[in-house]
């Protein structure tokens, strides 16, 4: 079978085509594993509440994902959708149209002190409403309830604070709400286990989605974490866990205490 060559203005037509394409700037965003933060080093302080040393970690998880100023190029576009570390999505789909990376960092700045504030909320919430947990290991079941209820009574959420440095959104609030209750109890909910954990939590302990769970779960599983709690809205674009890493999806705090006082039984 024989073939004809391109005529020479085709070829060249496509050879500009081609440059073009490598090197005009495209409307995509880059997403990638971010950095693990212990929430018991120096995150959360306490003012005038007992609280209890944790003997586990929990990781505070980020993704880093380009600004919505940065011009994306094409080479760099196919570098990241081969790379099993990086996701490509439509800059729409993460930055409203027109945002600014100034922007981004001030809403990204509100929304992570909304979800520490929702958290601080959610793990009153629920201490109050299951305060036997937080009775002494030591009391009988009779007096487990009435001295919960008095300690779970004190707590005031004005007490509580956090700083967390160079992160933002408001993903955190799940593994803000954890840390509280372990440690706001003398129950050791951890028992040493290195967890990590991501979504959004309401007033309610209600859990919801977040973006870049896949990048979060490899990113704590590199940093040593053996368990990883994911809400359940996020459960269906959850792919290629990495071995040594367990996900559990949850819907609401309860259901992650509930796990972790329940699963070594």
């Amino acid at each position: 079978m024989r073939f004809s060559p391109l005529p020479r203005l085709v070829t060249i037509t496509l050879g500009i085509f081609f440059l073009l394409a490598s090197i005009a700037p495209l409307p995509y965003a880059i997403v990638l594993p971010g950095e693990a933060q212990n929430i018991f080093k120096g995150v959360i302080s306490f003012k005038s509440t007992q609280n209890y040393p944790a003997t586990g970690r929990i990781d505070l998880m980020s993704i880093r994902v380009t600004n919505p100023d940065s011009w994306i190029f094409g080479p760099e576009i196919i570098y990241s959708w081969i790379s099993s570390e990086r996701s490509v999505y439509p800059k729409s789909a993460i930055f409203p149209p027109g945002t600014t990376s100034k922007e981004e960092r001030k809403q990204a700045k509100a929304e992570m002190v909304s979800s520490q504030d929702k958290a601080i909320f959610a793990a009153v919430n629920y201490l109050q409403s299951n305060p036997e947990i937080m009775a002494p290991q030591s009391s009988s079941a009779g007096d487990a309830e009435s001295i919960g209820k008095v300690r779970a009574n004190k707590l005031e959420t004005k007490n509580i604070e956090f700083k967390v440095k160079e992160t933002g959104g408001p993903s955190g609030g799940l593994v803000f709400a954890i840390a509280l209750v372990e440690l706001l109890t003398e129950q050791d909910i951890l028992q040493g286990d290195h967890i990590a954990g991501t979504g959004t939590i309401n007033a309610r302990g209600i859990v919801g989605g977040i973006g870049g769970i896949n990048e979060k779960i490899a990113s704590a599983q590199k940093v040593g974490a053996t368990l990883f709690f994911a809400p359940v809205s996020n459960a269906s674009e959850i792919a290629n866990v990495p071995a040594g890493i367990k996900v559990v999806t949850v819907a609401t705090l309860a259901q992650a205490i509930s796990y972790l006082e329940n699963s070594r039984k």
